[in-house]
């Protein structure tokens, strides 16, 4: 912070420096000239001119303060929010990871129940033609029965 202040001095005072040279350069063109081109100087209006550039001064310190209050603070957030954006960027992170391990863990559960369930069909197969031989000796003990009677 004080690197800003201090940076923010020296392009001051080097404004202050051009606005001196420009002064004298003015001065030592306006020397050059004969004396009765200068008016004369006009002690109220420089008092008048003093007045107001302090004024102006104050003015400017008051800005720049306020300026660097403001900047501080805006910095004071981006950072939070950077940290912000960060712990949701590793909670994202974090939620995709177990979203794909619970996904995994299901397509395992899925291919182990799809293993059982052929075991099943091949039993659901068996029970079925078990079944159908059943069938076949009812109807053919139904058959021999009524001739057994007879014999």
């Amino acid at each position: 912070m004080e690197s800003r202040k201090e940076s923010l001095l020296k392009f001051l005072e080097s404004i202050e420096e051009k606005e001196v040279i420009s002064k004298e350069r003015r001065a030592e063109s306006m020397s050059s000239l004969p004396d009765n081109n200068i008016p004369p100087i006009n002690p109220q209006i420089m008092r008048e001119m003093t007045v107001r550039l302090e004024r102006t001064s104050k003015d400017l310190a008051g800005m720049v303060s306020w300026l660097e209050r403001e900047m501080c603070e805006m910095s004071s957030h981006t950072a939070k929010f950077v940290d912000i954006h960060a712990k949701a960027v590793d909670q994202a992170s974090d939620n995709t990871d177990k979203s794909v391990k619970a996904m995994y863990s299901l397509l395992s559960k899925a291919n182990s129940m799809q293993k059982d369930m052929t075991k099943v069909e091949m039993m659901s197969s068996h029970l079925k033609s078990i079944n159908k031989y059943l069938e076949r000796l009812d109807t053919t003990l139904a058959t021999i029965k009524p001739n057994a009677d007879i014999t």
